[in-house]
């Protein structure tokens, strides 16, 4: 036979003061990755600076690099509409 629980709690709406807690982790989290991405695209011009004159390695950089940036500017817009 199939337990029931003792007590059952309705489901509620998060309160505002849950809302603003919510949002302000979010808005937290989308700093903290696009910290993140800056981080990475700093080592990826190092990368780029050591001049290793391989094309294909330079192509893929620039590449990661111009990814990384779209996605940093991505999330920053996300951010101001948290």
């Amino acid at each position: 036979m199939a337990q029931q629980p003792l007590l059952r709690i309705p489901y509620s709406r998060p309160t505002a003061d849950q809302r603003r807690r919510d949002d302000q982790h979010r808005r937290k989290n989308m700093r903290i990755a696009i910290r993140q991405l800056e981080r990475a695209e700093l080592y990826l011009n190092a990368v780029d600076a050591l001049g290793l004159e391989d094309d294909q390695v330079e192509k893929h950089v620039r590449d990661v690099v111009g990814q990384l940036r779209a996605l940093r500017s991505y999330l920053a817009e996300r951010r101001q509409t948290a």
